[in-house]
């Protein structure tokens, strides 16, 4: 298939991990909360603590045009709630928010806490293939004590 041509059936949605229901994400992704309009993930590759993932989730987009100004409001404060919690529950000393949605072509944001001691503090953290970048991986429970500690911290931040 061509580039074109898997761009367009990723595009259409055809069988896109992130369009309801999310069945088979769990490998790559820990369910942190929904917000708003899209649910925190923690990514399971964890070189970059707190790494998480927020999913549009009403239905399949690919780019914030597609929204409307109501949704991209939602977005927009889901995507500030889950800045604040991190950095109140890792303490980075900065957090790089991107959507790209080339792989996955369903509207998401990467929020990736940055210390100026990680493997690549200065540089983007996407410079390699996923098959040579460093992959730090946790145990079930250390995934879930972050998930707690980020829910709580977002809870705080609703009360605030």
């Amino acid at each position: 298939m061509s580039n074109r041509a898997r761009w367009a059936s990723n595009v259409a949605g055809e069988q896109c991990p992130f369009d309801a229901p999310r069945a088979n994400i769990a490998a790559s992704l820990h369910e942190v909360q929904r917000l708003s309009i899209a649910t925190l993930y923690l990514e399971r590759i964890q070189t970059y603590r707190g790494h998480c993932v927020l999913v549009f989730d009403p239905r399949h987009v690919t780019r914030i045009d597609e929204l409307s100004a109501a949704e991209w409001q939602l977005m927009a404060q889901d995507i500030q709630a889950a800045e604040r919690a991190l950095m109140s529950v890792f303490r980075p000393d900065h957090v790089n928010i991107a959507s790209i949605g080339q792989v996955v072509a369903h509207l998401h944001w990467h929020l990736v806490p940055r210390y100026f001691d990680d493997p690549r503090w200065g540089g983007p953290i996407w410079m390699t293939t996923p098959a040579e970048m460093l992959a730090v991986h946790l145990d079930d429970a250390e995934y879930e004590v972050m998930a707690t500690s980020i829910r709580k911290a977002l809870g705080e931040g609703a009360a605030a």
